[in-house]
């Protein structure tokens, strides 16, 4: 259970990806703030070996997410679309959006408060049932 745990948490934070580098700084700023604070909760979590994660805390990530991404969407469409392809930081970030709401959409109808780590089936939701 630990593993599956310490999988789900390190998966997550990888793909609350920073943007590239070579990325506006000012046109990417939303994104790597919201990026870093859903990082670094996962990186507390894994240090004090939190099981779950609050319904709550998913909820404010999946509004963060779509508030910063709808941002950068509509103030630079070109640089939206340049980095909107697979591997990039953006299609991290828009994949992490896409399994939070799924997760979060499950833990709604469950109506549960707390969401286990190692209940999330992040493969399923990043590449489908196999």
């Amino acid at each position: 259970m630990e593993d599956d745990t310490a999988t789900a948490r390190t998966l997550l934070a990888t793909l609350a990806n920073d943007p590239d580098p070579h990325t506006q700084t000012a046109w990417s700023a939303p994104a790597r703030q919201t990026a870093t604070a859903i990082r670094e909760h996962l990186i507390n979590a894994t240090q004090h070996r939190h099981t779950t994660v609050t319904f709550t805390e998913l909820h404010r990530w999946r509004r963060d997410l779509d508030t910063t991404l709808d941002h950068l969407a509509t103030t630079d469409p070109a640089l939206w679309r340049h980095w909107q392809y697979p591997g990039t930081w953006l299609d991290s970030l828009l994949r992490l959006r896409s399994l939070i709401a799924h997760v979060l959409a499950k833990a709604y109808w469950n109506e549960t408060d707390q969401v286990a780590y190692a209940e999330m089936d992040i493969p399923r939701y990043l590449w489908g049932a196999r």
